[in-house]
């Protein structure tokens, strides 16, 4: 297997792990501050978005895909989580706007890197021709 590959999934898993003890504190412990739950699932998803750009710098569509599916999954895990009856201690919810706006600010960065990308690739074909 790739190394790119398996990173990204031990970053899948760890962010996971984080978000599960988030919404269910009382299963592992009791000890561990929400700062730096926090900042730990922070700096996961940070690492995620730099390590993705950096491996997939050749290939910008890949990097697009690689971001939305992990915000993707990142809105499927807290919407089960929720639904299994969990609550999050930092406060990550659907129901707060804070998520929301950045998952906004995320779609207008990921649309402008696309709309550019897309444009470098049709100046080439142009200059080709």
């Amino acid at each position: 297997m790739n190394m790119k590959i398996l990173l990204r999934i031990g970053i899948f898993l760890l962010f996971s792990f984080l978000m599960i003890f988030d919404y269910f504190p009382h299963i592992i412990f009791n000890d561990i501050p929400k700062t730096v739950l926090t900042i730990g699932m922070i700096s996961l998803a940070i690492v995620y978005i730099v390590i993705n750009q950096k491996t997939e710098k050749n290939c910008e569509t890949n990097s697009l895909i690689g971001e939305a599916a992990f915000i993707f999954y990142m809105f499927v895990l807290i919407g089960v989580l929720t639904l299994m009856g969990g609550k999050s201690t930092v406060g990550i919810s659907l129901n707060n706007p804070i998520l929301w706006f950045v998952l906004l600010l995320t779609i207008v960065d990921m649309t402008v890197r696309y709309r550019r990308k897309k444009n470098s690739n049709k100046g080439t074909v142009n200059r080709r021709s």
